[in-house]
């Protein structure tokens, strides 16, 4: 036994000073910006877009809560995964809603900011490592997120999107009002991240095509809020930024 405790010692000491270096420094600045992923108009907070179904949109008002984002390492080797298992490294989570991996402050975005101007989220703090995938979960906002309109409406809210469609087919402009409060997730790749003791920051923004929100039906169908909500969390992106 003494013996093993000889060898286990120093390793165990290796380990640990290990996970110390990891620690350092490594920022990861993250940002949402919207814009439209095939041809909008811009007027002020207003925006005009034909939907995939062939409808005209004007969309006049437009609320998203995007309510937390988690980064995950690319997935580890036999030799790796058997010594994070031996002295887990980076693997505590404090008892709140963010973590070095995981911002869990809700942010909700608005139409109020021009096409690709981003809103700061936040920075994380990860060790450094490869990392592969970002997990968005969009949901509804409490009173503590970031962004929320001054009247009060985006509170338990996940989405609100307000304006007028013409029906392909023509007709007149009928208004429309989505509300949810559901919860919609998406999974994104990095395009290959890495945080190293040479390279310890990055800047990525997650973006949202506003112009596919409305695909797939009328805003006027009973299922509208719902498909929408869909629609957001499919029209996320992620991209490197400068």
């Amino acid at each position: 036994m003494r013996k093993t405790h000889r060898l286990t010692t120093p390793l165990l000491a290796l380990l640990l000073a290990s996970c110390g270096s990891r620690e350092e420094g490594a920022r990861l600045h993250l940002g949402l910006a919207h814009l439209a992923a095939r041809s909008a108009e811009a007027e002020g907070t207003t925006r005009h877009f034909t939907n995939d179904q062939g409808d005209h949109i004007t969309l006049s008002r437009a609320h998203v809560t995007l309510s937390s984002v988690e980064i995950s390492p690319c997935p580890a080797s036999a030799a790796r995964r058997w010594l994070r298992e031996f002295a887990p490294i980076g693997t505590a989570h404090a008892h709140s809603e963010s973590s070095p991996l995981r911002l869990g402050t809700p942010h909700v975005n608005s139409l109020d900011r021009p096409d690709g101007e981003p809103l700061a989220l936040d920075t994380l703090r990860p060790p450094p490592g490869r990392y592969c995938r970002v997990h968005l979960i969009f949901g509804p906002a409490d009173a503590d997120a970031e962004g929320l309109p001054g009247d009060g409406t985006m509170e338990g809210r996940t989405l609100i999107l307000e304006g007028a469609v013409i029906p392909a087919g023509g007709g007149d402009s009928r208004p429309f009002r989505l509300e949810s409060a559901g919860v919609a997730h998406a999974e994104l790749s990095f395009d290959g991240l890495t945080l190293s003791p040479e390279e310890l920051e990055s800047h990525q923004l997650i973006t949202l095509a506003y112009d596919r929100w409305l695909d797939g039906s009328s805003p006027l169908a009973p299922d509208a809020a719902t498909r929408a909500l869909q629609n957001i969390s499919r029209s996320a992106a992620l991209t490197p930024s400068p």
